[in-house]
């Protein structure tokens, strides 16, 4: 299966349970209308790329009524939902499309959470931005970095080193692009004034199946999934408790990444 659609599956069957363990995906969102709280009010036309179930769209819109917003995502389930968050809008066009290859139309702002980590063309895609921006315009989004989830990939080599297996997939995480990484492509897409900023975040679950089954309730899981055996799984649980249990519960780290770059 296309990656993009195993990641449009991952979180279209999660649709229903989402917002209730995306608490780490709202902060960044918060963090993102911070960065844009000068662009927002002038922005007449805004593109929204990856709007999930809205929770970004809903605080564009009470930030400017007055601005026309394109909302698309990839899976018609997630657009449904954002739909019924809004409730009628006659301002907000719902478009189900890949963010990578949408290009139609001239915006003031470009915007975006949680979501571009996911690119599978990240310099084509930024340079397509680009041009898909009017005079001025301004690109804005959230996305994770590699050392997401990195007490994770360190219980999950221990746990393969243990059963001595030669080959285990890493993490999806291992793959996103750091912050000199975002840097280096906007740049060459051709932005200006780029301002990046990063933060380590720590969230805490009573258990490493609690973390594993919430992380799952997103449909933040990996897009090209491996079956593994119960003893692996096994090892991975007792290697991320011993490792990193502390004060009766485990960390999970998320590194964030914020961009606000101009045209």
């Amino acid at each position: 299966m296309d990656i993009k659609q195993s990641i449009r599956r991952n979180f279209a069957r999660r649709a229903g349970s989402y917002d209730r363990h995306a608490e780490v995906q709202r902060l960044m969102a918060r963090g993102l209308m911070e960065r844009v709280q000068e662009e927002l009010p002038r922005a007449r036309r805004l593109l929204e790329i990856g709007c999930g179930t809205g929770y970004l769209t809903d605080l564009l819109r009470r930030h400017n009524p007055q601005a026309e917003v394109v909302a698309l995502d990839l899976d018609a389930a997630l657009i449904e939902q954002a739909r019924r968050r809004l409730g009628p809008d006659p301002k907000v066009s719902w478009l189900v499309a890949d963010g990578e290859s949408f290009s139609r139309g001239c915006f003031d702002l470009i915007i975006s959470n949680a979501t571009f980590q996911w690119f599978t063309h990240p310099r084509e895609t930024l340079r397509a931005h680009f041009q898909a921006l009017g005079p001025g315009g301004c690109l804005a989004f959230s996305t994770l970095g590699p050392q997401t989830f990195r007490e994770l990939d360190a219980s999950w080599r221990q746990a393969a080193a243990a059963l001595r297996l030669q080959e285990v997939a890493e993490i999806p995480a291992r793959g996103f692009l750091t912050l000199q990484d975002w840097e280096k492509l906007l740049d060459l897409a051709g932005f200006s004034q780029v301002q990046l900023a990063q933060q380590i975040l720590e969230a805490h679950f009573p258990s490493v199946p609690d973390f594993l089954q919430a992380l799952k309730a997103t449909g933040a899981t990996n897009p090209r999934p491996r079956a593994f055996s119960p003893r692996l799984f096994a090892a991975l649980i007792q290697s991320y408790e011993a490792r990193f249990r502390q004060n009766g519960s485990i960390p999970v780290t998320y590194e964030v990444i914020w961009a606000l770059a101009r045209k």
